[in-house]
């Protein structure tokens, strides 16, 4: 792997935080120029840009090799979203690291708005992302919506006691080496999809969060991801509940093992993970991966998850209660409507 690019930009930049920006991929060649070309663009310096390919089959290799020394890529064997985020990281060399995903994009000031807001203390800092078609046509929203809380600060008590905070997803989030160094390499057999999950998890023990208001991103819907619940999306939504990406006991035995406390019957009662059953136990519950699961009992959960999880406003806990309430007896064409991925 050749990183003479990046390292002769950390040394034109004596005494500036280098950032690393890791791109895992995996079968994502369409957008993955889009990606590669966003982390190149930034505005901020020094930025290294690291390239990891977990053994796709279609055009991103070719994609990759386009880029020459511009990047500094990685060609491995497929072994799954851990794997791949284990290897970029090793190969990293930043005290902040950016873990892009291959059909996001940040935006060219992304990172000297995280390097100015970052502090002495600070594990991760999270921003918004603007939500983009298959296309890029911005869809009119933002993730997450911070409309009531915007997280600063230490927050592990939030987590501990409501199993959740207000996050990013992946391409949203920078983490400190500190942070990370606590973390990674990570257990590549518990993850095999959805290891950031993990890390923004986990990071708040280990430092300050910052969240910045603004969108400093762009975080892409398509058929290919896990965006919706409908038709084709219906096999992706059962492999999330079943993985460890939603397994609460999963992510409490990773905290256990790094001095973490934390209650696997909290995680797994937030309003985000009860939504997913619902949905799932909703569309084909011949085949709902949960066993003991019922719509009544998700909707009691449903309903006091979204009572009881703080810094949200009424109108907010009243739409999430109404959502519990008609996935639980509405008529499939309305559970359809509410579970179709966004467009």
């Amino acid at each position: 792997m050749s990183s003479s690019s990046t390292a002769a930009a950390a040394s034109a930049q004596p005494g500036r935080a280098l950032v690393s920006i890791v791109i895992p991929n995996y079968n994502y060649g369409q957008y993955l120029r889009c990606a590669i070309d966003s982390a190149l663009a930034q505005t901020y310096s020094p930025v290294e840009v690291i390239v990891v390919d977990d053994g796709s089959t279609d055009d991103s290799r070719e994609v990759i090799e386009s880029y020459g020394e511009r990047i500094a890529p990685i060609i491995k064997a497929n072994g799954g979203h851990g794997s791949a985020l284990n290897a970029g990281y090793a190969a990293s060399r930043g005290e902040i690291v950016i873990f892009l995903d291959a059909d996001d994009e940040l935006m060219p000031a992304a990172v000297d708005h995280v390097v100015k807001a970052w502090r002495p203390g600070v594990a991760k800092a999270q921003f918004q992302l603007e939500m983009v078609d298959e296309s890029g046509k911005p869809l009119g929203e933002r993730v997450p919506a911070f409309d009531n809380f915007l997280p600063n600060g230490d927050i592990r008590d939030r987590i501990q006691r409501f199993g959740e905070y207000p996050s990013s997803p992946s391409s949203g989030n920078a983490y400190s080496r500190a942070a990370l160094e606590r973390l990674m390499p990570m257990d590549e057999a518990l993850w095999p999809a959805g290891s950031e999950k993990s890390l923004v998890f986990l990071t708040p023990f280990f430092g300050d969060v910052v969240s910045i208001r603004e969108p400093l991103g762009r975080y892409r819907i398509h058929a290919a991801n896990d965006s919706g619940f409908k038709g084709r999306h219906l096999e992706k939504l059962h492999r999330r509940l079943s993985a460890v990406y939603f397994i609460p006991e999963t992510i409490c035995n990773v905290a256990a093992s790094k001095g973490i406390a934390l209650d696997p019957g909290v995680l797994g009662s937030t309003s985000r993970e009860l939504k997913l059953r619902m949905a799932s136990i909703r569309l084909d519950p011949k085949t709902h991966p949960i066993a003991g699961d019922t719509r009544l009992g998700l909707l009691i959960k449903g309903i006091r998850a979204s009572l009881r999880e703080p810094d949200l406003s009424l109108k907010i806990r009243a739409t999430q209660s109404a959502w519990f309430v008609l996935m639980a007896v509405g008529p499939m064409p309305v559970v359809a409507r509410l579970t179709a991925p966004a467009r």
